[in-house]
C-alpha cells in the first residue's frame, strides 16, 4: 500500500486534466489566438479610420471658417485701397470739408458695406484721437452703451499698439475683425474699422451637428467662441481644458488628442496670414466608435456561447471518461486491497468502449476469486494435514502423560530437582502448543512460562547464568500475543551464555503514557558489522538481505514476534535489537498501552492478512518439522559434571 501511494503521488496527472489541456492547445487557444488577432486588426483599423475622419473634418471645419473670415477681411481691407475714406480724412484736416460731412461720408460708405450684409452684426469707425467710435450701427440691435461697455477697451488698446495688419479678436464669445486704417502715400493712420462678425454665417459651411460639439479659439486659448454646451458632470469642462493646454499659437496643421471614458476632444491648430487658428472638436466615444462597439457585443455575443460549448466539453470528459475511470480505478484498488472478486459499481458504463473494459474487468476479477479460493483452501488442507502429521509424530497428551508419570516417579525417589525440571518442561511445552489457540493471554502466563524455561536453563548452565528481573506489577493482567516473550529469552542464552564462559540475562517491563516496554538484554559476544546487517533483515523480513548458506541461521522465532505484533497492532510497534556498549545486546518490543480505536485490526482484516501469511506460516512449519527429526538424529551429548543429557 505505500508503494501505491508512493506511485500515485509521483505518477502521472489525471486523464481529464492531460484531455482539458488538449482541448485548450489543440482547439480553445488557435481559436482564442485567431479571433483576438481579427478582433485587434478589426478594432486598429476602425480606429484608424476614425481619427483620420476625425482629423479630415477639423481641417476641412478650419479651411471652411478661414475662407469666410478672409472674405470679411478683405472687405474691411477695401477702404484703404478704395481711398475714399482716405480723401474725406484729407480734406477734412485741409478743412475743405467740415467734419459732419467727414463722418457722413464714412458712416454712408460703412453702410452700404456692412449694414446689409448678414454675415456681419455692428460695424464702428474710430477716427484719429478719437474717444469713442465717431460712426457705430448694429444691424441686431447691439446698443452702443453695450458695445462700449464689453467692446471698447479691447479696441482701443488695439489701436495703441499701432499695428497696420487686420486683427481677428474673440471678445466675451463674439468675433472681432480690427483694421487699423493708413494713407496710401504718406503711410499715415486717420482711422479704425470694427466689425463682429455673425458666428453662425462664418461656420455655415460646417455640419450643425459638428459645429454644436466645436469650440474655436484665435491667437488665446483663453478666448474662444463655444457653440456646445458643456457639462461637467459628463467631464466635458476638464477635458476641453485639458486639450485648450496643448494650445500654442504657433503649431502648423497638428492634431492632438485626450480623452476620458465618455469623449475624445481633438485639438487641431493652424496658422493663417492673420490670425492663429485652434480648434477643439469634443465627440461621444459611443457614437465615433459606434462600428467598434458593435465589434465589442460580437465579441461578447460569442464569449457567452464558447462558455457553454466549453462547459459542455467538460461535462463531456467527466461524463464520458472521467467517471468510467474512477470507477475501475476505485475497483482496482479494492482488489490491491484484498477484496477479490470485486465488480466494477455503478452499473452501464456511458459508452461501449468502456462498458466492454467493465466486463472484462468483472470478469477477471471472478476468474481471480475463483483460482485465489481454490489455491487458499488447498493450501490450508494442506496446512492442516501437516499439522496433525506432527502432532501424530508428538501426541501432546501421550507426551504430557509421560511427563506426569515421571514426575510422580520422582517425587517418590524423592529427587525433587527432577521433579522441578519435569514441571518446568511440562509447562513450557503446553505453553507453547497452544493447544486453546487463544489469540491474547495475560502478560503473568507469558512472564510464567518465561520463569519455567529460565529454571531448565539454569539448571543446564548453573551459576554460569544469572537472571535480573524488574517488572512493572500494574502490567502483569494486561493482554498480550502468547510466545513473544519466550523467544527472546531463548534468543539471548544461544546468542549470549552460550557463546561465553558466563553471562547475564535482564528482563525488564514498564510503559510510559502511551507504549509498553518489554526489554531483555544480555551479556555475550559484540555483533560484527555483517551481523547486525543480518539481524535488521531478519526483523524487516527482507529474505533477499538474509545472509544465505551454511550455518546462516534466520532466527525464525524472533521474525515471527516481529511480524505478529505488527499484524495485530500496526506498524509503528513491533520488536527491535540494538547492541551497547561492551557486548549488551537489548531486544525491545514496544506494544500500546492504551490502544486507540482505529489502530485495532477487526477479525475481518486480520483474516485478510493472514492469508498472506498461509504460504509463509507453511513454509516455517516444513523448516521446523526438519530441523526437529534433526536434532532427534543427531543424538545427544553428555554432560561431564551433572551426567544429564540435553541437546
Amino acid at each position: 500500500m505505500k508503494i501505491h501511494k508512493k506511485m500515485e503521488k509521483k505518477g502521472p496527472r489525471s486523464l481529464k486534466r492531460g484531455l482539458l489541456l488538449f482541448i485548450l492547445l489543440c482547439w480553445a487557444v488557435p481559436n482564442i489566438v485567431f479571433f483576438c488577432f481579427i478582433t485587434r486588426s478589426y478594432r486598429e483599423g476602425i480606429m484608424t479610420k476614425t481619427e483620420r475622419i476625425m482629423e479630415d473634418q477639423l481641417v476641412s471645419a478650419a479651411s471652411f471658417t478661414a475662407i469666410r473670415i478672409e472674405d470679411v477681411i478683405n472687405i474691411c481691407q477695401s477702404p484703404s485701397y478704395e481711398r475714399t475714406w482716405e480723401q474725406a480724412w484729407r480734406k477734412y484736416n485741409a478743412d475743405e470739408m467740415l467734419w459732419t460731412s467727414y463722418i457722413g461720408n464714412i458712416n454712408s460708405s460703412l453702410r452700404g458695406k456692412f449694414h446689409m450684409d448678414d454675415r456681419f452684426r455692428l460695424y464702428a469707425y474710430y477716427e484719429k484721437d478719437g474717444k469713442e467710435p465717431s460712426c457705430y450701427a448694429s444691424r441686431v440691435g447691439i446698443s452702443r452703451n453695450d458695445y462700449l461697455s464689453v467692446v471698447d477697451a479691447s479696441v482701443k488698446e488695439w489701436i495703441a499698439e499701432g499695428l497696420d495688419y487686420t486683427h481677428v479678436e474673440i471678445i466675451d464669445g463674439r468675433l472681432f475683425i480690427m483694421r487699423n486704417l493708413y494713407s496710401m502715400d504718406r503711410y499715415e493712420y486717420f482711422g479704425t474699422l470694427v466689425v463682429e462678425l455673425n458666428k453662425n454665417k462664418v461656420l455655415q459651411d460646417i455640419p450643425g451637428k459638428q459645429r454644436e460639439n466645436m469650440i474655436i479659439c484665435i491667437d488665446d486659448a483663453r478666448k474662444r467662441i463655444n457653440f456646445t454646451a458643456v457639462s461637467a458632470n459628463t467631464g466635458q469642462e476638464k477635458l476641453i481644458e485639458k486639450s485648450f493646454e496643448n494650445y500654442n499659437g504657433y503649431s502648423r496643421g497638428t492634431v492632438k488628442k485626450e480623452r476620458n471614458r465618455t469623449y475624445n476632444a481633438y485639438l487641431y491648430q493652424r496658422k493663417f496670414d492673420n490670425y492663429h487658428m485652434g480648434i477643439v472638436y469634443l465627440a461621444e466615444r459611443k457614437e465615433i466608435y459606434s462600428s467598434l462597439y458593435g465589434l465589442y457585443e460580437m465579441v461578447m455575443v460569442m464569449a457567452i456561447l464558447f462558455i457553454p460549448i466549453l462547459i459542455y466539453v467538460v461535462y463531456f470528459l467527466q461524463r464520458q471518461i472521467q467517471e468510467p475511470v474512477k470507477r475501475l480505478m476505485a475497483a482496482y484498488r479494492k482488489m490491491e486491497a484484498g477484496d477479490i472478486g470485486v465488480k466494477v459499481s455503478g452499473g452501464e458504463m456511458p459508452n461501449a468502449e468502456f462498458n466492454y473494459l467493465k466486463d472484462s474487468f468483472d470478469s477477471m476479477s471472478e476468474q481471480v476469486k475463483g483460482l485465489f479460493d481454490y489455491i487458499y483452501d488447498e493450501k490450508l488442507a494442506r496446512k492442516d494435514a501437516q499439522i496433525l502429521a506432527l502432532q501424530a509424530q508428538i501426541n501432546p497428551h501421550f507426551l504430557n502423560n509421560t511427563l506426569e508419570m515421571m514426575n510422580w516417579q520422582a517425587r517418590m525417589s524423592g529427587d525433587a530437582v527432577v521433579s522441578k525440571m519435569i514441571e518446568s518442561l511440562g509447562t513450557v511445552l503446553d505453553y507453547r502448543m497452544n493447544r486453546a489457540n487463544v489469540k491474547e493471554i495475560y502478560l503473568a502466563d507469558e512472564l510464567r512460562c518465561t520463569d519455567a524455561y529460565f529454571y531448565i536453563m539454569s539448571m543446564r548452565f548453573g551459576q554460569r547464568l544469572s537472571v535480573e528481573r524488574d517488572i512493572d506489577q500494574e502490567l502483569l493482567y494486561i493482554k498480550v500475543p502468547p510466545l513473544i516473550l519466550q523467544p527472546l529469552v531463548e534468543n539471548a542464552i544461544v546468542h549470549g551464555v552460550e557463546s561465553a564462559k558466563s553471562g547475564s540475562i535482564g528482563v525488564h517491563i514498564f510503559h510510559d503514557e502511551t507504549c509498553i516496554y518489554l526489554k531483555v538484554t544480555n551479556t555475550g559476544k559484540k555483533f560484527t558489522q555483517e551481523e547486525l546487517q543480518r539481524v535488521q533483515a531478519i526483523l524487516a523480513g527482507d529474505a533477499a538481505k538474509i545472509p544465505q548458506g551454511k550455518g546462516k541461521h534466520t532466527s525464525i522465532g524472533i521474525r515471527n514476534v516481529n511480524q505478529r505484533i505488527k499484524l495485530v497492532y500496526g506498524d509503528k510497534y513491533g520488536l527491535s535489537i540494538t547492541q551497547e556498549e561492551e557486548g549488551v545486546t537489548v531486544s525491545t518490543i514496544v506494544l500500546p498501552y492504551r490502544l486507540e480505536e482505529e489502530n485495532k485490526l477487526t477479525e475481518e482484516e486480520l483474516h485478510k492478512k493472514g492469508r498472506e501469511e498461509v504460504e509463509n506460516e507453511i513454509r516455517n512449519i516444513n523448516k521446523s518439522k526438519k530441523e526437529f527429526w534433526c536434532k532427534t538424529t543427531k543424538g545427544t551429548r553428555k554432560n561431564n559434571k551433572t551426567g544429564r543429557l540435553f541437546p
